[in-house]
């Protein structure tokens, strides 16, 4: 079991330091814009070093890492420019429409799909990138509450996808879900807060691994996929949980948050595991 995990380290501890590195040379304020970037250094350093799938786009598994970088960056910018509400909601439709235009067509000026259901998908994915994002969005000023979300949904997207037989994507998604941990416990034990940089960078990784997971053909089930779209709501019962003297919450909340997020994860994982093929 720890011979499994250990490869993980590099991810987690790699953005675990850049983002220490990076709270140390930019301050709490511009960090909170510029800081998440750190998730995507362990993100990319792991999907180079760790993961058998390469840089080139091909399918809908190797552009996870592109979907990644692009909403990183995206976020990155908003952040330091700092637009108002409606160019921000803008950017994140073209950004979203962009990466499933491409996913499903294989370019990002792909020709359109030829059936119906290719238009079907990404109407549905661009729902969920909806409320995936408003979800992180509002979630932005909690800091950690953020990321504790964002590590339990990819841990999640990992374990359908192993339970189904994707160990490709799976990994690709525990590599993501260790690159958000080392960052949340920075973020944790400093309390720093999260900008746009989190929001676009890590709503489009896990937007990626969905649609790989969901590709035609994939073979994790859209149940258990489904199940997993609760994750993001686990504050809503988290928040009625007693966690001890309001000084404690802000160290306890995300803990909440996290086990709260266990249950649609189990449930979406045994789906997973009793609809795959055997």
């Amino acid at each position: 079991m720890a011979s499994a995990l250990l490869p993980y380290f590099i991810p987690f501890g790699v953005a675990l330091a850049v983002g220490g590195a990076l709270r140390l040379a930019l301050g709490s304020e511009r960090n909170s814009r510029a800081g998440a970037i750190a998730i995507l250094i362990g993100f990319a350093a792991a999907w180079h070093w760790l993961l058998p799938l390469p840089w080139v786009p091909v399918d809908a598994a190797s552009r996870i890492v592109h979907i990644a970088i692009g909403g990183f960056l995206l976020g990155l910018v908003l952040s330091l420019v700092q637009p108002g509400l409606k160019v921000q909601i803008a950017c994140a439709a073209v950004f979203a429409i962009g990466s499933i235009w491409a996913t499903l067509t294989g370019a990002l000026l792909g020709a359109p799909p030829d059936e119906a259901g290719g238009w079907i998908r990404l109407v549905l994915y661009a729902l969920v990138w909806g409320a995936v994002f408003k979800r992180m969005y509002t979630l932005q000023p909690e800091g950690p509450s953020l990321l504790a979300i964002a590590f339990m949904l990819a841990l999640g997207l990992g374990l359908a996808g192993q339970m189904s037989g994707d160990g490709q994507t799976a990994a690709a998604a525990y590599c993501l879900a260790a690159a958000v941990l080392g960052y949340l416990l920075l973020a944790w034990v400093l309390a720093l807060p999260l900008g746009l940089t989190a929001v676009f960078g890590i709503g489009g990784s896990l937007l990626a691994v969905l649609m790989a997971l969901a590709a035609p053909g994939a073979p994790t089930s859209p149940i258990a996929l489904a199940l997993l779209l609760l994750v993001p709501l686990a504050d809503g019962t988290a928040k009625r949980l007693p966690l001890g003297p309001a000084a404690l919450r802000p160290a306890t909340y995300p803990l909440a948050l996290m086990g709260v997020a266990l249950l649609p994860i189990a449930i979406a994982a045994t789906v997973a595991f009793l609809s795959a093929a055997r």
